[in-house]
């Protein structure tokens, strides 16, 4: 890829499209977002949420970071994701966990589909226990009305007893002293230090716009001796009061909020909201 303004995207060739994000991260993402403490907590949390041996649909499955550990507490996992550099890097894993010297780990076996989640017709047509969009998953949309759309078809997805989880962080509605609307540290145009190494630097370039809430932004790496390399990518922040009312409308109603995956009570200084939501009952 070729470089020039990091959002002239015409001038790299590249598109903003639902796989951009999967196509700009995947072969570094396991390295740059391994399994930490919250990768944890949230796998306990996601199991307590399922019933043994249930089944669980993860939107925008990746590299496997949470599926995996789903499927190895024996639940059934069916991922989808947009970008098929996503699925290489999680078929690539999935084989690793299953190795004979992975200790005693069980083989896992994860379903794959490749499809865009504001896409209806994309979706499995069965219905899960569990439907997961973590990690911020419902932005990378970044459409409003796709966004809906995603979670109208994640309501459609669940049995009757069914969960809704999504994560994502909190953007407020605009107001004159806050014209982004964000509780987060990406402004209107801003450039962050993400990495310095003896070797290089990784920043990140954004631009938002207040109007529409949409953040077009780049990881930008400069190695020595080689190219700079520019990984595009776009999100729409959600207010909480955008999501609960797509909720509402697709028949759902929430359960309980946290505002992280270690069970923090949510308040309004939070950066973060794990939304649950269930089927409204009749």
């Amino acid at each position: 890829m070729t470089t020039g303004h990091p959002f002239d995207l015409e001038a790299t060739g590249e598109r903003f499209d639902a796989g951009t994000y999967g196509r700009s991260f995947a072969d570094v993402y396991d390295r740059w977002y391994p399994s930490d403490e919250a990768t944890v907590a949230s796998v306990d949390r996601l199991c307590a949420l399922a019933p043994t041996g249930g089944t669980v649909l993860e939107l925008g499955i990746g590299t496997g970071r949470l599926a995996i550990p789903l499927a190895e507490r024996g639940l059934i996992v069916t991922g989808m994701d947009a970008s098929p550099e996503m699925l290489d890097a999680l078929r690539l894993n999935v084989a690793h966990a299953g190795r004979a010297d992975a200790g005693d780990r069980p083989v896992v076996d994860i379903g794959a589909v490749l499809g865009d989640v504001a896409v209806p017709g994309d979706w499995p047509a069965d219905r899960f226990d569990l439907v997961v969009a973590t990690n911020n998953l419902l932005l990378n949309v970044a459409e409003g009305s796709a966004q809906q759309r995603c979670i109208t078809r994640a309501a459609a997805a669940l049995v009757t007893d069914g969960h809704l989880v999504v994560e994502m962080i909190v953007a407020r509605p605009f107001d004159a002293d806050d014209p982004t609307g964000l509780r987060h540290d990406v402004g209107v145009k801003e450039v962050a230090v993400r990495e310095v190494g003896p070797d290089g630097v990784v920043l990140i370039v954004t631009d938002t716009d207040p109007t529409t809430r949409v953040v077009t932004a780049a990881h930008v790496e400069l190695r020595h001796g080689e190219p700079v390399h520019l990984r595009p990518w776009r999100v729409r922040l959600v207010t909480l009061d955008e999501l609960d009312g797509w909720a509402d409308e697709a028949g759902l109603e929430l359960e309980s909020r946290w505002s992280d995956w270690l069970s923090t009570p949510f308040d309004a200084t939070a950066t973060e909201a794990i939304s649950i939501y269930r089927p409204r009952p009749g």
